[in-house]
């Protein structure tokens, strides 16, 4: 499982190997909906564009790119992927292969 360490930066990015792919991740805060959402482009290609940050969803399952899950999980009762509760870790952002879901929830 890897954890994407989101900054308190309002524009971020990262980069990940997701199921022998290369990902980049684009994050951005947005002030007027009090919060962050992603682009996501594999082998550089864009393919995501503008997905909102919510908790308890896999944020790429509608989209089946066979790249694993992404989370935002908090850490925290109450806690939002919010301005601040992301950039503090009360939220947390993971990525995990199919495998590693099905051993956690075995």
């Amino acid at each position: 499982m890897i954890e994407f360490p989101i900054l308190d930066e309002p524009d971020q990015m990262f980069g990940a190997v997701l199921n022998r792919r290369r990902v980049s991740l684009r994050l951005r805060y947005n002030g007027v909906s009090d919060r962050w959402s992603f682009d996501l482009s594999i082998d550089n290609l864009p393919v995501l564009s503008g997905r909102r940050i919510v908790t308890g969803v896999d944020l790429l399952q509608p989209y089946r790119f066979d790249i694993g899950v992404m989370f935002a999980a908090p850490v925290t009762d109450g806690a939002e992927p919010n301005r601040t509760d992301l950039p503090a870790g009360l939220v947390r952002l993971y990525s995990a292969t199919d495998e590693e879901v099905e051993a956690a929830t075995a």
